[in-house]
């Protein structure tokens, strides 16, 4: 995004270089840093157009849009992937991550509203109107504090994860419907469903309804239950919990799509950002985090005990209550899980669309020039998505290129190169808790070695060996079920 305050300026400030005081006279200081941009909203809507949509930006908005976003058909294939790492392993690796992802997610509003002080500061982030212009990204966040190289690495990540993403939705809505009417191939329940979505591009815009972000919610919380349910009435055979399949690929391949379910922070920075009160998202993660803990761990725990076999073999557990294919209670939960899927195809879409537009330099041309331009995405999600039909090893490939760097990997690096000198520590604009600087003796030493021993462990494991292992189980795939196969996994 071009600036027009002085370039060396801005990199002395992403640098921190420049002290707070240095910076007297630009329009706010910390405190305006961390103040409330947009209080009220759209002051012309009525409180029930406002409560459906319009400019929500409360803590309750926030909630509802980080756990929409993190779970949906992720939440089909979890049962597998605690299958493929054995129960043993899967049960405290979900915390361990989930516990690491509420760390990294404090990181990342630390960072943002530290980006948004120093611009503040600088006076590059309200405009001579008093209206801000800055919009906050995950990929720009990155690049302030780390450089074009960071930059560059995030944005490449954020595209691959949309990019892949969406692939799935499309995977997972005919696998899904498939299993309430297999009169059709997967293959040609795909090209419905994939032309289907190919109305996304006529989509100018999209804003997170509350409505919408309630019923992909209720979606998700049917569908646990439903399964839950099932399994309790199903029972678990003798000694199911010790069974596991001592496998690096099965375990590693596992082990990905759990990055994707439990750590994934592809959208934090844009949900804080359209806050009113950012730094609020520490605490609505921990909130989030909770809920999507109790959805997904004890249905993919219900599954694992209770079907070992199927839940191994199949990568959506759809397929696992298949005996269940005629049961009314099951084909509502397919019929939820559908729609919460349309939808997220709506929201990583855009996004990409967005990045594809700027990218080909349309992106301030009429919207029917704009929505030809996105044929060529949508097209190349419809293709990949008909041609690759594996949604498991998907789902892992998707969440080993991305997750651990957007989500665990980068946040630290970002965070530890932000504040390594004490200038920057002494002017930040949200300070570590007490408690953590203690564990140092009043430094940031523990902080940072904790980071460099969180970003060493999942790029060693999560970048690297469960990439790997799932571009060996890809190539695998292919091979057994072929390209445009037409039932996978039947």
């Amino acid at each position: 995004m071009a600036f027009d305050g002085d370039p060396e300026l801005l990199r002395k400030i992403a640098r921190g270089e420049i002290a707070t005081e240095e910076l007297k006279g630009g329009e706010g200081d910390l405190t305006s840093a961390l103040v409330v941009d947009n209080p009220r909203g759209n002051g012309d809507q009525g409180w029930f157009s406002r409560w459906l949509g319009g400019d929500a930006g409360t803590d309750v908005d926030g909630w509802l849009l980080t756990v929409c976003s993190q779970i949906g058909q992720i939440m089909l294939v979890l049962p597998q992937a605690f299958s493929k790492m054995g129960f043993s392993a899967a049960f405290p690796l979900a915390i361990f991550m989930g516990c690491v992802s509420i760390y990294t997610a404090y990181l990342l509003v630390a960072l943002y509203c530290e980006r948004k002080a120093r611009l503040v500061r600088a006076g590059v982030w309200f405009g001579p109107d008093g209206n801000r212009r800055i919009v906050s990204q995950y990929h720009e966040t990155m690049g302030f504090f780390l450089g074009r190289v960071g930059r560059g690495l995030a944005l490449t990540c954020v595209i691959l994860d949309l990019l892949g993403t969406n692939i799935a939705q499309i995977i997972a809505s005919s696998s899904d419907i498939y299993y309430w009417y297999d009169g059709l191939s997967k293959r040609t329940w795909s090209l419905i469903w994939g032309g289907i979505f190919q109305l996304a591009v006529l989509l100018p815009s999209f804003r997170h309804l509350r409505i919408i972000n309630i019923l992909g919610i209720l979606g998700t919380t049917y569908t646990a239950l439903f399964v839950v349910i099932q399994c309790i009435k199903h029972g678990a055979p003798p000694n199911s919990a010790a069974i596991t399949t001592a496998s690096p690929i099965n375990f590693y391949t596992g082990i990905a799509v759990v990055y994707k379910a439990l750590g994934n922070h592809v959208v934090a920075l844009e949900i804080m950002d359209a806050m009113f009160v950012p730094q609020n998202y520490r605490k609505i993660y921990i909130y989030s985090y909770i809920w999507i803990a109790l959805l997904t761990i004890p249905h993919s725990t219900a599954v694992t005990l209770a079907f070992p076999g199927l839940s191994l073999k199949n990568g959506n557990v759809y397929a696992v209550m298949k005996a269940y294919q005629n049961n009314v209670w099951l084909k509502i939960s397919i019929a939820l899980m559908i729609l919460h899927q349309a939808i997220a195809f709506l929201i990583y879409f855009l996004p990409l669309a967005f990045v594809w537009e700027k990218f080909i330099g349309v992106h301030t041309k009429p919207f029917w020039i704009r929505s030809i331009s996105r044929l060529p995405i949508s097209l190349l999600v419809y293709f990949l998505a008909t041609a690759f039909p594996f949604y498991g090893t998907i789902n892992s490939l998707v969440g080993a290129i991305a997750s651990p760097m957007l989500g665990f990997i980068l946040p630290t690096v970002a965070y530890t190169v932000a504040f390594r000198k004490k200038t920057t520590q002494q002017n930040m604009a949200i300070r570590p808790p007490r408690w953590m600087l203690k564990i140092g003796r009043n430094t940031f030493i523990a902080i940072f070695v904790f980071n460099i021993f969180i970003a060493g462990l999942f790029l060693i494991n999560g970048t690297g060996l469960s990439l790997a292992y799932s571009i060996i189980q890809f190539k695998k795939d292919v091979q057994k079920f072929k390209v445009f196969a037409k039932c996978y996994q039947c």
